[in-house]
This record gives C-alpha cells, sequence and structure tokens, in this order.
C-alpha cells in the first residue's frame, strides 16, 4: 500500500506589521509617575511592570523611585511610544536582590503611551489588599495588554531607565583630588570690608608644592576664590579674586606653576545665589523691584510673609526676596532669567580661556534644573572638551544631574555618611548597604568620594575610635571613586562646628583652619608624622597598582559580610583587573578575630592555588596563600585591623639572547671579502693617550619648581 502522503500545514498568514518594513527606532515618551505612600526607615519604593524598561516584573530590576517630601514619591522614565504597559508599585526593604518586597494591592496600573516625545504624568493611590483575580477590575487589565500584544508594531528602543554612564575627561577618570577652602588655608580675614588693600596671599601655596607631589595629588579644588563678603559663598564679583587672597593675575601665575607639576585646577562656581553685594543686587535695592533692570535676576516679590523662608529687603525701595536657607545675605538667582543664565555662561568661559582652569565644582547642584547643567555643559565644552564638571549633591537621586550630557561627576554624601557611620556604629552592615544602593542607582558613574570637607566634621574628630583612620581612609583611597582630600585631613587635623567662633560661619570655621607647615612636623597634630605617611603609602598603593583605582572591579558578589548576625564588624572586598587581584579586609572590633572565616575568590580568578598574596600595609613582610576552592585564610586579624592584599600575575620572562659564535681570525677558503662602501664613513684613528683631554662642558643645572624666585620675578614679595 502506497504511504498517505501527510498534507502540509499552511504557513500561518502574516500580520501586517510583518509585511511592512519596520519602523525606525522612534524616540521615547517621557512619563512621570507620583504616588503618596508612607515607608519605613531603610525602605523605598520602586514601580515595576511587565516590560524590559520596567524591569519585568522583578523588583531588583524595577526604576527606584525618588522621594520628594514626606511621604511624597516621583521618578520620570522612559517607555515606547504607542504602547500599553501594566505596572504596580513595589516597596523594597534593602537592597539585597531577593531583599523583602511589599507590593501594592488592588488591580495593576495600566499606561498607554502617546506619540514619539510627548511626555504623560500619572498621579496614583496606593491600594490596600488583595482584590483576587476573579475581580473584573483586575482581569481587565491583562486582557486588554493580550488584545494589544496581537496588533502593536514592533518595537525598537536604544535606551534604558536603568543604565546611566557619565564619561569623565580622561585626566579625571583616576585623579586625586585635594580641597582647599582658601579664606581658611591662608588664614584670611573672615570679613572682607570692601575698602583695604589687596593681601597676596595665595602666593604662599608655592610653599606646598612639594607637599602636593610626595603626597601624590593630581587636583586641586579651591572652595570659593571670588571677591565676596565673607566666607566666599556670598559673591560680589565672579571675575575678580578675592581682596584677601590676591588677584587673577596671581591665581593666572598658580595655576601655570601647578600644571608645570602635573597638578589640575577646579574651582568652586557658586551660581545659585549671589552675595547682596553683588551689582545686579545693589541696583535692585537702590531702584526698586519696579524700576531696575535687574529685578527679573532674582525672585521677587512684595511681602516676606506672602512666601515662606523669603527675606526683606531693608534698604531702598522694600520688596522681599528668596533667600537660600533662609540667609539674607545669599538671595537666590533666577536661573530662568536668560541674561542670569548669559552672566554665568560668561563668567564659565572666562576662567576656562583667561585663567587655565580645568573644571568646576559646582554649588547646590542639586537644587538646580538639570536642563540648566545641560546648557552649561554645552558651554564649557565649546572652550575646553576636557573640562570637569562636578556638582554638590547631598539628596536625591544623582542620576537626574549627573549623565552624558549633564554633569560629570558629583559629590558622594551617602557613602561619606556610611563610612565613618558604620565605624562608629560597630556595623559593617549598614556600610555594605550603602555599597548596595550605590552599585543598583550609581554602576556607570564616577562619584567624587570624600571623608571631609569645609561643610562637616573632620574626619579626625569625626571617628569615635582613632584607629579606625586607617579603615575610612582606605575606604576613601583604595575603593571605586574618586578620592578627594580635604586639606589639613592628611595629618589628622580635627573641627567641629561646635568649636567654632566665626558669627559668619555659623561655626564652620573650626574645620577651616589655617593650613600646618608642611616642612615643619613640629606645627602638625601629634598624630601627624604617622597619618601623613599612611596617606602617602595608600595614594601609592593606589597609583602602582590599578586594581585599587577605578581600573579595578567591584562587585556587590565579591564583597562580604563576614558574620552571619549582628554584629557586623568584619568585611571583605575583591577587586580585580587583568593582571592583579586585591583584596581589601576590614575589622573593625576591638577584639583579635583568629580564626578567620576563609575569603572566597571569585570563579575565574587570575590568583591559583599555590599562588601568594601579600600584605601591602604589614610593618613586616607578609604573605598568604591560595588553597583549594580559591580560598585565602587571611587572619589573624588584630584588634580595630586593615589589610591590603596584593597578587601580581607573573610577567613573562625576557627571551634569552641569541649566542653568536665568537670570530676565530680565519678566513674561509673560497670565500669571497665584503666589498668595500664607498659611502661608510672611515675608523677614527686611534686615541693618543697623551693628547690634553677637551674641556667638559658646561653643565645646565635643572629646573627647580621649588627654588626660591627673584625679587624681580614676584611682584607682590
Amino acid at each position: 500500500e502506497e504511504e498517505e502522503e501527510e498534507e502540509e500545514e499552511p504557513e500561518p498568514e502574516l500580520t501586517y506589521w510583518e509585511k511592512v518594513p519596520p519602523p525606525a527606532p522612534r524616540p521615547p515618551v517621557t512619563v512621570t509617575f507620583h504616588i503618596e505612600m508612607e515607608t519605613n526607615f531603610g525602605d523605598h519604593l520602586c514601580i515595576v511592570g511587565g516590560h524590559d524598561l520596567l524591569g519585568n516584573w522583578a523588583p531588583a530590576k524595577g526604576i527606584e523611585m525618588d522621594w520628594v517630601e514626606g511621604i511624597k514619591w516621583k521618578v520620570t522614565v522612559a517607555l515606547p511610544a504607542h504602547s500599553l504597559i501594566q505596572y504596580k508599585y513595589v516597596i523594597r526593604s534593602g537592597w539585597a536582590d531577593d531583599g523583602e518586597s511589599k507590593w501594592q494591592g488592588g488591580p495593576d496600573g495600566l499606561i498607554a503611551t502617546g506619540a514619539a516625545h510627548s511626555t504623560q504624568v500619572i498621579k496614583d493611590i496606593w491600594q490596600h489588599g488583595d482584590w483576587g483575580a476573579g475581580n473584573p477590575n483586575v482581569a481587565a487589565i491583562p486582557a486588554a495588554v493580550a488584545a494589544h500584544e496581537k496588533v502593536k508594531p514592533p518595537e525598537e528602543w536604544e535606551y534604558s531607565n536603568k543604565e546611566n554612564v557619565s564619561v569623565l575627561p580622561e585626566w579625571a577618570n583616576d585623579a586625586v583630588f585635594y580641597q582647599i577652602f582658601p579664606l581658611g588655608y591662608f588664614g584670611a580675614p573672615t570679613v572682607n570690608d570692601q575698602t583695604a588693600k589687596m593681601v597676596p596671599r595665595l602666593k604662599q601655596i608655592r610653599d606646598h608644592y612639594k607637599h602636593f607631589q610626595e603626597l601624590g595629588i593630581d587636583a586641586v579644588y579651591f572652595s570659593p576664590l571670588f571677591e565676596s563678603g565673607t566666607h566666599g559663598y556670598d559673591t560680589f564679583d565672579y571675575f575678580e579674586i578675592d581682596r584677601r587672597l590676591g588677584d587673577v593675575k596671581l591665581f593666572k601665575q598658580i595655576v601655570k606653576e601647578l600644571h608645570e607639576i602635573g597638578i589640575k585646577v577646579v574651582l568652586d562656581g557658586v551660581f545659585n545665589h549671589t552675595g547682596k553685594g553683588h551689582f545686579a543686587f545693589k541696583d535692585l535695592q537702590k531702584n526698586g523691584a519696579s524700576d531696575s533692570e535687574f529685578a527679573n535676576w532674582y525672585h521677587v516679590g512684595v511681602r516676606r510673609w506672602d512666601y515662606e523662608g523669603w527675606c526683606d529687603a531693608k534698604t531702598g525701595s522694600s520688596f522681599s526676596y528668596d533667600c537660600w536657607e533662609g540667609h539674607p545675605v545669599l538671595p537666590r538667582l533666577n536661573l530662568d532669567e536668560p541674561a542670569v543664565r548669559n552672566h554665568i555662561f560668561d563668567i564659565a568661559k572666562f576662567w576656562l580661556e583667561e585663567v587655565g582652569i580645568d573644571g568646576w565644582r559646582l554649588d547646590v547642584a542639586h537644587e538646580i534644573e538639570p536642563d540648566f547643567w545641560r546648557e552649561f555643559r554645552r558651554v564649557c565644552d565649546s572652550v575646553d572638551k576636557d573640562c570637569l564638571l562636578v556638582g554638590e549633591m547631598i539628596h536625591g537621586n544623582y542620576n537626574d544631574w549627573v549623565g552624558h550630557d549633564r554633569l560629570h561627576s558629583g559629590t558622594n554624601y551617602q557613602m561619606s555618611h556610611a563610612t565613618w557611620h558604620s565605624l562608629n556604629e560597630h556595623n559593617y552592615e549598614y556600610f555594605y548597604n550603602a555599597l548596595r544602593r550605590e552599585n543598583n542607582l550609581f554602576a556607570g558613574l564616577k562619584l567624587v568620594n570624600f571623608l571631609g570637607n569645609h561643610d562637616v566634621k573632620r574626619i579626625a574628630s569625626n571617628l569615635d575610635n582613632p584607629a579606625h583612620y586607617t579603615h575610612a581612609m582606605v575606604v576613601l583611597i583604595l575603593m571605586k571613586g574618586i578620592p578627594c582630600l580635604y586639606y589639613g585631613d592628611e595629618f589628622g587635623m580635627e573641627g567641629t562646628p561646635e568649636d567654632g567662633t566665626d558669627e559668619h560661619s555659623g561655626g564652620d570655621d573650626a574645620m577651616r583652619r589655617p593650613m600646618p607647615d608642611t616642612s615643619k612636623p613640629g606645627t602638625w597634630p601629634a598624630v601627624g608624622v604617622s597619618r601623613l605617611a599612611l596617606n602617602k603609602k595608600l595614594l601609592k598603593i593606589r597609583k602602582e597598582h590599578p586594581v585599587f583605582s577605578n581600573a579595578g572591579s567591584q562587585d556587590m558578589d565579591n564583597i562580604k559580610l563576614v558574620a552571619q548576625e549582628w554584629p557586623f564588624e568584619q568585611i571583605t572586598v575583591v577587586r580585580e583587573t587583568e593582571d592583579e587581584v586585591g583584596v581589601l579586609v576590614f575589622n573593625c572590633a576591638d577584639h583579635e578575630v583568629n580564626p578567620w572565616p576563609e575569603v572566597q575568590l571569585p570563579a575565574g580568578c587570575i590568583a591559583k592555588k599555590g599562588d601568594k598574596f601579600v600584605d601591602l600595609l604589614a610593618h613586616t613582610p607578609e604573605t598568604f596563600l591560595v588553597n583549594d576552592g580559591g580560598k585565602i585564610y587571611a587572619g589573624p586579624c588584630g584588634p580595630n585591623s586593615v589589610k591590603v592584599l596584593l597578587y601580581q600575575k607573573p610577567k613573562p620572562k625576557p627571551p634569552a639572547p641569541k649566542r653568536q659564535m665568537a670570530s676565530t681570525g680565519f678566513s674561509i677558503p673560497g670565500a669571497a671579502a665584503p666589498a668595500a662602501d664607498p659611502y661608510a664613513t672611515p675608523p677614527a684613528p686611534p686615541a693618543d693617550p697623551y693628547a690634553t683631554p677637551p674641556p667638559a662642558p658646561t653643565a645646565t643645572p635643572a629646573y627647580d619648581p621649588y627654588a626660591t624666585p627673584p625679587p624681580a620675578y614676584d611682584p607682590y614679595a
């Protein structure tokens, strides 16, 4: 019998979108979600949905929301145009991928996005309780999405709500910064009455060039230098150096000298507010809000009590104005006014073009709209593509202000607090969770890490146990980020606001005391010699071993809390490059830990069984073997101790030189003699042993950047 022929199944009918060429990728729709929900300390809200851009229902991949105030949360995301997407809000406890999550009740949310480039605002109300799958409102949402899936056009999108990457100028990627508060550093008076003669205190910095080089810094960040009335943040004239410090001519020469010894220069740009002595505000005070041509330069009202936190102008024509954090001496600029923006852009260009600075640190950048910084970035890039922009970031999600078209970096306040707080509490779990948050939110950013600055307690005063100074500095210098040392912290200088006496600084003058004489250890704090030696050593390690710089990995899988329950007083960090493996071992307990649980190296690690790690901080050489399973026994660890372990892949041996046969002096019969070269240089005649040797050439002395210049060189001497 003939085999029955199998009938071929008909090919499925093509949909409309399969018959036509795929559309070009479309710009996203910008959607801002708002919701009010009370959360506990340590919790955060995120939005999760049925789309890759919303984490595909995985809370750990959802989009973290920004806390606004009170119980208000919001987040702005990019979604494909003409889409129908389910979503829900989730409260997450901590930042662990498998951490506890509390889902919003009721039916899923549903958003229908509009046309490309459009914006939408969603204001939701938190729903409680499980309504059940049979509830019509619950069942209708997935049914609507399923129906839309059958007819919707194919999606092509090239953006993400999670991956924000900021590329820094090459010089800044692994630079070490050093912050100076000039008015304090050089011992200037706390008040500028605008009548005193210029005093060139800035020239004192020349005595510190050698210290900068021996310490190992790459850039100096100067806090406010511009003409002001008191602490520098109440700017009167952005185009002049404060007369208590010097003038533009002197500072330009100092910038040049710092560049000659390989140090970049970053200035503090205070563009959120001015001082009352700024020409625009003086005109406003003189002529009043109705007649001054600068009325739109500030936020001006009629009566102070109409606006919470505003200040009264008590001279000339009466009006009220928005003053930063209620300080009358700091009238806030109206950055929506084109004339104000152009004024600030002219300032930025002047110091980049005329003086040659390398970047800006931007005061209270998180209080200024990101679009302003986009425009500021374009202006700076037009002058110098290598100009670095660092924003002061205290609260919120830094991704709003830092990115490829905005600021390059921001100040990492959350990790600064976590570093010293975890040590004082003997609780590395706090530090670990802060690292998790940073890894979740800012994986594509290189933030500026610090332990002290002009606004907060010095690290030596902030730590309950002086022995933890080493722990804090190892975190600052040998972990991911851009380290910034505050002047004097390398010696262990102390200072808290409670110790301050200057009424204009609110006590902060205690953190802004004059810099000790870097050449006279007798003027340093008692711990100065040992702490300076530690900082030099750590910076040398960072420079010589890329694994401890931003070139090294820092994956959360390789950061381990040693204990399984409180207290969490030990933590290990494993970092890798192609050629090196680094292990940081911290014990903040007041007792020795022995035995110490083994450190597990990552799978595929270049360090294998039998390889040796060396402790770079040990006073005497100490090595640690890699054991079975890629484990290192790093103990015993003394009380309040830190180990910095390094393994380097052996470098290949250079090839042995080829052996050559010695000449015998005999000619080979039949061999042709080499032809003479008519253009060859004739051999030199034999030396005359009795001839008088020629005079030695006069040696040109090498340039000494520390040499004292002749009197005529320094017009301020």
